[in-house]
Formats: C-alpha cells, structure tokens, sequence
C-alpha cells in the first residue's frame, strides 16, 4: 500500500529494483503515454489552478474525475500480462508512476518557491500555464510590482548528471525553449536544482535575483 511519509510524499511501496526493472523496460512504455494515462503535468497544473490548498485525496480524485477509475488498474493488467507479476506490484507501480511521481514532484516545486518566498517577500513567484512548461521549459515566474523579470525551472539535481543519448538531446532541446522564453519575454531564465525539497546552490540563486532586482529598480 502507498503511503505519505512524514513531508507529506508519497513512499515507494514495492522493492526499489523491480520499480527500476519496471521502468527500463520497453515493453511497458507505451502504455504511459499521456494519449492513454494524461498528460499528467497538465492536469496537475489545471488541479493547482482551481484549489487554494491541495492535498493528496483531492488530486487523486481530481485524476480520476478526468480520466475515469478504472485507467490505473486497466494499465496494471497489462502490466501483469506482460511480466508476469503479482497485480498488486502492478497496480502499486502504475498508481506511484502516475499519481504519486506529480504529487511528489510538484511538492518539491513548492518548497523550493516557498523558500525564495521566505527570502523575497515582496516578489510574486507565479506559476506557469502548462503551455508555458511546454513550450519555454518554464515552471514559474517571478513578478516584482506586478512586472516580471525572471522565468524559472525547477529540476532535481539528478537532471543535471543525466547522460544518455536521449537525455542530453533533451537537455539540448530545454536549453533552446530556455533562449526561445529569453527573446521573446525579453526577461532572464533560471534553471535552478533541489535536493530532498531544498533549494541547491542556495546564496547563489539568491543573490542573482537580488541583482535583477537592483538592476530593476536601477532601470526604472
């Protein structure tokens, strides 16, 4: 069973080697495509738009409202048809896949704004449309006085010693949305890490927004 630990995310229910061996294999891919499971980061995004306060229950329910009940045991069927393995790891690794990966990483997404909100009080860190995710590689934005200058990206430190083929052309294609949110919102763009729901390289990111916003306040 799925449970939330103490920072309120969500633990891994099964043995860490047969989620891995789940994950690198081939067979299964298809079948976490957002044309059958979501685009779960959008209806996360849509979720976080309509609530002032989101709790666990209230996103799974969420989920379910748009994709209908039954998509995470039809996905852990087919999971079991094609490893052999007992339902129960099926359905519990599809629901931590689907359901509890967003959750757990949008969590972190908070704490890591909340901790330049404690640091910044009086900028306004939005967050971004999905549209704005998608095409620009931006999660949020930073508003001083109702004027933005900055676009952020939040990425688990492990983001940046991914290494494979496929990782680095999808680092490569980041960095152009990255330049594309530059020229066009004519304002800078931070991709910043967190570690464990922390902010990494802490005084760094603060003081380079502590210079935007001297520079800010300078051009005005």
């Amino acid at each position: 069973m799925i449970k939330l630990n103490n920072r309120n995310r969500f633990e891994l229910s099964i043995k860490k080697d047969v989620y891995s061996s789940l994950n690198k294999n081939k067979k299964i891919v298809h079948l976490f495509r957002s044309s059958n499971v979501g685009k779960c980061a959008k209806l996360f995004d849509d979720y976080f738009q309509q609530t002032t306060e989101i709790n666990a229950k209230d996103w799974f329910l969420y989920y379910k409202s748009i994709m209908g009940i039954e998509i995470i045991k039809e996905v852990s069927e087919k999971i079991k048809e094609i490893t052999e393995l007992d339902l129960d790891i099926c359905y519990n690794y599809s629901k931590f896949r689907i359901l509890c990966q967003t959750w757990n990483g949008m969590l972190n997404e908070i704490d890591v704004i909340n901790e330049l909100k404690s640091e910044f009080p009086n900028v306004e860190f939005k967050k971004a449309p999905y549209e704005l995710d998608e095409n620009y590689f931006t999660d949020w934005e930073a508003y001083s006085k109702g004027t933005l200058f900055l676009g952020i990206q939040i990425k688990p430190i492990t983001y940046k010693l991914m290494s494979t083929p496929y990782q680095q052309h999808a680092k490569l294609n980041h960095d152009v949305q990255r330049k594309k949110y530059i020229e066009e919102f004519k304002v800078p763009h931070f991709l910043i890490y967190y570690d464990n729901g922390m902010l990494c390289e802490s005084e760094t990111t603060t003081n380079k927004i502590n210079t935007l916003l001297i520079n800010l306040i300078e051009v005005k």
